[in-house]
């Protein structure tokens, strides 16, 4: 058997290992450039889900500061205003997980590569993440070739040229793409109040325990889709983006005197101190002057946070419709089930129908009424839907009948008013709201004693 093979490849193996290391070690003392790590900050040097503040400085622009709070990341300086979630966490994962291709010598920062030259001395933005253990600089310079761009840690000579989105977060994105746009917080389940101003024209929503009320201008039932609908908007609402930072004059974009408002009044409990408190606050929107000719887009703002915003058409359509769009179509809100006994009062005089088990009986005839003619008018009033609503004053002239429901406890529970236009022949329905909804001219509707197969009794016509 033959060594010279073996011999020869462990001979070009060794050749190799040599040779690699002299590059190494060229690419090492070659230019002045040392190898560099994977990252510029470690853990310990940034841990992000510590990080309490943020800071953010550019040359003359305002100093940025931004908190996590209870309620989240705010901006605190210049002003208030909350932040998105997503785009804060990109920023504090980015600045963990810069990844370096080279490390400059600090003996050859000089002529071209100069930190005056690389920018940065002064350096072009700085970002200051704080805990409450310590705190980190990152120095931004100008960028490199082939996307790179060069960084430094505050305190520390060497500099870095790295890739990554970082820079163009910290020197050149708008910090505006930073803020959260959502228009309202916690409307949709914490809110108390609601109300919409258009001009002269106020509606007012008021939760009352667990059920919600219109209170202006009538006080009446909520349809409960479009209740849902209304809240689904207010929670999902979002600007079409910041158009001014502190505006000094707001006549310019019709918010001195605003067209319309939206105001949210909601109570959350918060645990201070280790006591659970009630937290009350108002969210307001003012609604200004169109952006431009032939645009349904407005200006807005936000009551409390000093920018100008875009306000899409398709949310303005979504905030401010119709009183009569939000409320509830039938003409009572009683449950059939609920009710003991009926008493209709018309010219012909009063008729009472008692409910026993699946019967229907009329006392005062000791005999019993056809079930269904009874469940019939019960879901007249408190199922069928109207085809138009109308706020105005109840037409006591027009009235034909009323229909008091009364409950097991033998106590009234709703009374429904009903009158018939002598020239359309439409009916309408009332429950003392002063809210008229209107039905057409083929309801019909059982009201008189004949109507379920009954005489009128002498002596019961007034």
């Amino acid at each position: 058997m033959s060594w010279k093979p073996t011999i020869l490849v462990l001979l070009l193996a060794t050749l190799g290992v040599v040779g690699a290391v002299l590059v190494s070690q060229r690419d090492l003392e070659g230019d002045g450039k040392t190898a560099g790590p994977t990252v510029v900050l470690s853990r310990e040097q940034l841990p992000i889900d510590q990080v309490t503040t943020i800071t953010l400085r550019r040359g003359d622009e305002p100093t940025l500061v931004f908190q996590r709070t209870d309620r989240g990341w705010q901006q605190i300086e210049p002003f208030a205003h909350p932040l998105d979630m997503f785009s804060i966490r990109q920023l504090l994962v980015q600045a963990a997980h810069i990844e370096v291709t080279e490390q400059l010598d600090p003996r050859e920062l000089q002529g071209a590569r100069s930190t005056e030259a690389l920018a940065l001395d002064p350096p072009r933005a700085e970002l200051t993440f704080q805990w409450p253990d310590g705190a980190v600089t990152l120095q931004f310079g100008r960028r490199a070739v082939a996307g790179r761009w060069y960084v430094r840690i505050r305190g520390y000579e060497h500099v870095y040229v790295a890739s990554g989105d970082l820079h163009d977060r910290a020197v050149e994105m708008d910090p505006k793409e930073w803020r959260d746009r959502t228009i309202f917080t916690g409307a949709d389940v914490d809110a108390d109040q609601i109300i919409v101003q258009q001009g002269a024209d106020r509606t007012v929503l008021k939760r009352e325990r667990k059920q919600w009320w219109m209170t202006e201008p009538a006080r009446t039932r909520l349809s409960d889709p479009a209740r849902d609908e209304l809240f689904s908007a207010l929670g999902r609402a979002r600007s079409g983006g910041f158009i001014l930072d502190q505006p000094d004059d707001l006549a310019k974009f019709g918010l001195a005197e605003p067209v319309a408002s939206i105001e949210v009044f909601t109570t959350r409990v918060e645990s201070r101190d280790d006591e659970l408190v009630r937290v009350e606050s108002t969210q307001r929107l003012l609604v200004g002057a169109r952006l431009a000719i032939g645009s349904d887009d407005r200006f807005g703002m936000i009551e409390g946070r000093p920018v100008i915003v875009r306000l899409p058409e398709a949310v303005l359509r979504a905030f401010f419709g119709t009183p009569e769009s939000l409320i509830a179509l039938t003409a009572s809100g009683v449950v059939p089930a609920d009710v003991k006994s009926l008493v209709i009062r018309t010219e012909q005089g009063e008729l009472r129908l008692e409910r026993d088990l699946d019967r229907w009986r009329a006392p005062a005839y000791s005999v019993d009424v056809p079930a269904d003619a009874v469940n019939e008018l019960l879901n007249q009033l408190t199922s069928l839907q109207a085809s138009e609503i109308e706020i105005r004053n109840y037409p006591y002239d027009l009235e034909v009948a009323q229909v008091t429901m009364i409950g097991f406890d033998a106590k009234a529970i709703d009374t429904v008013r009903i009158i018939r236009e002598e020239d359309t022949g439409r009916w309408a329905l009332e429950n003392g709201d002063n809210v008229l909804r209107f039905f057409g001219v083929s309801l019909q509707l059982r009201l008189t004693p004949s109507d379920f197969g009954l005489q009128p009794l002498l002596g019961n016509t007034p």
